[in-house]
């Protein structure tokens, strides 16, 4: 259209200015005549290519740029334009290093501006990208990070699925959805943790309501959980179960955090990838639904089924701080089965963790 041809004309003499010889004068008619102009893209643009050019060929701008911004910033046709005009006005009169406005100058936007465009006008994919690094320069500059940032500096992220229950959207370093680990862990108590662990022995029932977790010399008990009965074996897991992501979700959400078994302990060694714990969990058919990296962490959300007509279904999150707090937490809720041994087996679905990373404790 005619404005934004008479726009890109005008952006074509500031930008090369300083070879066009006519190019102060023709500006200087369009800035006489500034009140017959009505297209505000065209008085941007103007705006714009004389402050560019007045850095270029100065004794012969200075004059005109003042009448400009004498106009231009009691203009209210246009807030753009306005807000423009005031700050190149503040620059102009504030700065001490001209160098520095030049620089400003020099990257400002000239036909336009940002944010001209309707939504259904923009490249979605891009936009999308964009708002995955929301609150972050990318934003500002209207580029991703990969764009600005050297490979070795940037933050590689795994995304969980979305249908997972606890997917980490847009990479928190806490996840808060359902049972988060630092939450959880403030809300368990010794006495909250005792009902999900082994049963005592029939000998000592004393035992049956509280567990000497810490060593506090609770009852005459071992520090240890006691040794389960002898009607339970050593559990082991389905290789062919398969579970969907919906149904993980729905049976995660069933479970209330205060019947989850929550345990941490120390690692030794720091796992290079993701797929070394999977590798090793697999072995004893503790399957991988989701799994991802963190700056500060390394998330898996994991699942098996104990390998009987009816058995048990263990939906577990494990999470390994990496270091310096080098630490592995692991939190198990359980669907189907006897429920009644819901603690028992979820306790050996742990000890069967600990000998599969047995090189990382």
């Amino acid at each position: 259209t005619e404005p934004e041809g008479k726009a890109s004309v005008v952006h074509l003499l500031g930008e090369c200015g300083d070879i066009v010889g006519e190019a102060p004068y023709s500006l200087e008619k369009l800035i006489d005549s500034y009140d017959e102009i009505k297209d505000a893209s065209v008085k941007i643009a103007l705006l714009t290519s004389t402050i560019k050019l007045f850095f270029k060929r100065p004794p012969e701008v200075q004059k005109m740029l003042g009448r400009l911004l004498a106009k231009a910033t009691e203009d209210v046709s246009s807030q753009d334009l306005h807000d423009r005009a005031l700050m190149y006005y503040r620059l102009l009169s504030t700065a001490g290093d001209p160098k520095i406005v030049e620089q400003v100058v020099s990257k400002s936007p000239v036909i336009g501006g940002h944010g001209v465009n309707f939504a259904e006008e923009e490249d979605k994919e891009h936009r999308d990208a964009l708002l995955e690094e929301f609150n972050t320069l990318s934003t500002l500059y209207g580029i991703t990070s990969e764009n600005f940032i050297s490979e070795e500096y940037q933050v590689k992220l795994v995304r969980m699925p979305k249908e997972h229950p606890l997917d980490v959207g847009a990479a928190p370093l806490v996840d808060p959805g359902v049972n988060g680990v630092a939450e959880h862990l403030q809300q368990t108590s010794i006495n909250d943790v005792a009902p999900e662990s082994a049963p005592a022995a029939p000998a000592a029932p004393a035992l049956s309501g509280e567990v000497d977790l810490l060593g506090f010399g609770l009852g005459d008990g071992p520090m240890v959980a006691p040794t389960p009965a002898a009607a339970s074996s050593d559990i082991s897991l389905d290789a062919s179960f398969k579970i969907s992501g919906e149904d993980y979700q729905a049976k995660w959400e069933a479970v209330a955090d205060s019947h989850a078994l929550s345990v941490m302990m120390s690692l030794r060694l720091q796992p290079e990838s993701t797929d070394l714990v999977e590798s090793a969990l697999s072995t004893l058919n503790i399957l991988t639904m989701a799994s991802g990296e963190l700056p500060t962490e390394l998330k898996f959300f994991l699942y098996g089924r104990e390998r009987r007509e009816n058995g048990m279904i263990f939906l577990i999150q494990a999470v390994i701080f990496k270091s310096p707090d080098l630490s592995l937490s692991i939190t198990i809720k359980t669907s189907g089965g006897d429920q009644a041994r819901s603690g028992e087996l979820s306790q050996k679905v742990v000890d069967m963790t600990k000998t599969a990373l047995q090189e990382l404790m």
